[in-house]
């Protein structure tokens, strides 16, 4: 008799597992779709492929852009950040690869992030970066320096108004994180 009730209850917690794992299942499968969806409401992460980037539309005849790199440093954060290009021109459905530097000047680990930012503002949405220091957050040790390169492309659709873009970057100390990204 024991037996059965033990069988009975083993059975009924094996279920109630099975459900469980496939509620987190189903819950990770949707999370790709819904975090698709908040990085291309708020812009953040913005990837493309090269498949995606578009063909000009009728009236958006750019056929170079000029670009401006820049970055600033909040104040307190001991890095030092500079792309090694500060000016290009670039066409308009054509890959670009710019270079950053960044040097932690400090004696102690610090962690930083970098948010990009473009002027004019609407020109965010033409610029489609495939690869960049500023997706995460970067570990650096004392007096450690190392280069980043960001890979973008300006999206054909480009309006004809735009003809200079600035992409700057601001970044800020990630506070409690060592270079593990363990809170310290």
């Amino acid at each position: 008799m024991y037996a059965d009730r033990q069988r009975s209850a083993n059975l009924a917690l094996l279920k109630k597992l099975a459900v469980i794992a496939l509620l987190m299942f189903g819950f990770a499968w949707g999370l790709i779709p819904m975090y698709r969806v908040i990085c291309e409401v708020t812009g953040i992460n913005q990837l493309v492929r090269a498949d995606e980037v578009s063909k000009p539309a009728p009236g958006a005849a750019v056929s170079e852009v000029a670009m401006t790199f820049d970055a600033t440093v909040q104040p307190g954060l001991p890095w030092q950040v500079r792309p090694l290009t500060t000016h290009l021109s670039a066409r308009p459905g054509e890959f670009v690869k710019v270079i950053y530097e960044i040097t932690n000047a400090s004696p102690r680990s610090v962690v930083g992030q970098a948010l990009p930012r473009y002027l004019p503002a609407a020109a965010g949405e033409y610029v489609k970066k495939l690869d960049c220091f500023c997706f995460r957050q970067q570990a650096f040790a004392p007096g450690e320096r190392r280069s980043f390169p960001v890979v973008f492309v300006i999206d054909p659709r480009l309006p004809e108004s735009v003809r200079e873009i600035t992409l700057s970057y601001t970044v800020f100390d990630v506070p409690g994180k060592n270079v593990q990204g363990k809170a310290g």
